[in-house]
C-alpha cells in the first residue's frame, strides 16, 4: 500500500525521557511491535477508538527461517537451470541428479518449517 492510499495521515509527536522511551520500546518488543505501533495501539485504546491494524515485527526465528527459505529457493532455481540444460541435451544422469537435489531441497524446506512451528 503506497503512502498516497493510507488512511492514517495525521502525525502525533510525543516526547519521552530516555527511561520512559526504553520502557515503551521494551513493552512494544514484548508484543512484537515497534514503539510507534505500540504507542498507536495504546493511544487508540485510551481514546476509545477501534484497535488499528498493525503488522507485527517478525521475531528472530521468523527472520532466520525467511532467510533460510530464501537461500533454498535460490538453490532450487539453480537446480531447475541444471535440469533444463540436462533435459535439453539429453543427459539422463544429470537430469536424475537434479531431480534428487530437488527432492532433498524439498525435505530441507519441510524440516525448517517443522522446526519453526
Amino acid at each position: 500500500m503506497g503512502s498516497e492510499t493510507r488512511k492514517t495521515t495525521q502525525l502525533v509527536t510525543i516526547r519521552l525521557t530516555p527511561e520512559d522511551h526504553a520502557k515503551v520500546v521494551a513493552a512494544g518488543e514484548a508484543r512484537g511491535l515497534g514503539p510507534s505501533s505500540f504507542a498507536r495501539i495504546a493511544t487508540c485504546k485510551a481514546a476509545g477508538l477501534p484497535r488499528p491494524e498493525i503488522r507485527r515485527k517478525p521475531d528472530a526465528l521468523s527472520k532466520l527461517v525467511g532467510q533460510a527459505l530464501g537461500e533454498i529457493g535460490r538453490m532450487g532455481n539453480n537446480v531447475n537451470q541444471i535440469a533444463r540444460v540436462a533435459n535439453r541435451t539429453g543427459d539422463a544422469r544429470a537430469a536424475a541428479d537434479a531431480e534428487g537435489l530437488r527432492q532433498e531441497l524439498g525435505k530441507l524446506t519441510r524440516a525448517i518449517l517443522d522446526v519453526a512451528r
